[in-house]
């Protein structure tokens, strides 16, 4: 099965040889759709269901349109300047609609990601409130240019001047609202403080204080922890694991020799009848590989336990900080 990132990676490769190969005009919106959806395919809001997938492409669309007519605009004014207030016209027209798109989606978006609630001391929402700002500031830039500089286009020279200056200056609030994105997506959470340790209800495998550290950036492989307690009859094995968050998830053993720390795969963890195993640092622990993104702290990530007679077990990992303590890593 194909993993989150995977598809991402392929639907931007496929569409950006699309763009490169097709010239026509009608044909290279099915390369920028592709890139649009690979968005909504990986990442925090991927991972929260269909209707997040949906609302981010939404939003990132509207983005990547308000930001190709201004640089159109752009373009239009120095090489077309006979055709500029038209260009302007057009545009104004349509960015209403999309505006409202852009800002009801990001609202929705927000609002499912954070699970209605506003924490001031998460840095996630902190980045969010700043995004706020700098789109507040570029609207109410777009705001002037639509009501006071475009009406008077036909009859001022002035106004085409100061029109095109406003217009950089959209395109720089843009970019810092790009920018501050990427820098929240790549190095927080929508869930850094909405959920803490998280403890499996009883039933024939419990799980207990199942978590995750936090990765260093750029470290595409990642560790699992947690208690396993047995309330069989008879003993159990883990032989199997899964999560969306990763290409793979296997069992590893740790030890340690001559100061030298070692890896092993593992085929099973065993967990004795009326008893418990313990996946631990430094021992036998879950390793994920190919994460789409390394885990920051408040990360909650979906994981499949396979039992070979509880059979699959459904859960979570909290992510949780390193503070101060080497992370596990291969």
């Amino acid at each position: 099965m194909l993993s989150p990132v995977g598809a991402a990676l392929a639907l931007q490769l496929i569409g950006g040889l699309w763009l490169m190969l097709r010239s026509p005009r009608p044909s290279t919106f099915v390369g920028a759709l592709l890139i649009l959806l690979a968005y909504g395919t990986a990442g925090h809001s991927a991972q929260r269901g269909l209707i997040t997938s949906v609302t981010v492409f939404l939003h990132v669309a509207a983005a990547a349109w308000w930001l190709g007519g201004l640089w159109t605009l752009t373009l239009a004014q120095r090489h077309m300047p006979s055709t500029f207030v038209e260009f302007v016209g057009r545009f104004s027209r349509q960015a209403i609609w999309i505006v409202l798109l852009l800002l009801s989606a990001a609202l929705f978006t927000a609002a499912l990601l954070l699970e209605f609630r506003l924490d001031l001391n998460s840095g996630y929402v902190r980045g969010l409130l700043a995004k706020a700002a700098l789109t507040l500031a570029l609207l109410a830039l777009a705001g002037g240019n639509k009501l006071l500089l475009a009406p008077r286009l036909p009859t001022s020279q002035g106004a085409a001047r100061w029109l095109q200056r406003s217009i950089r200056a959209e395109l720089v609030l843009l970019g810092c609202v790009i920018a501050v994105t990427a820098w929240l997506t790549t190095w927080h959470s929508p869930n850094e403080t909405i959920h803490s340790r998280q403890q499996l209800p009883a039933g024939p495998i419990e799980v207990i204080d199942a978590w995750a550290p936090e990765m260093p950036g750029g470290v595409g492989n990642g560790a699992g922890y947690m208690t396993l307690v047995n309330h069989q009859s008879v003993a159990d094995r883990l032989t199997e694991a899964t999560s969306p968050w990763a290409e793979r998830v296997t069992l590893h053993d740790s030890t340690q020799a001559d100061g030298i720390s070692r890896m092993r795969g593992v085929v099973a963890v065993d967990v004795p009848a009326q008893g418990r195993a313990i996946l631990a640092q430094g021992a036998t622990h879950l390793m994920f590989t190919g994460l789409y993104a390394p885990f920051v702290a408040g990360d909650v990530v979906p994981i499949v336990l396979v039992f070979e007679k509880a059979g699959r077990v459904e859960l979570s990992l909290t992510v949780r900080p390193l503070n101060g303590l080497a992370a596990h890593v291969h």
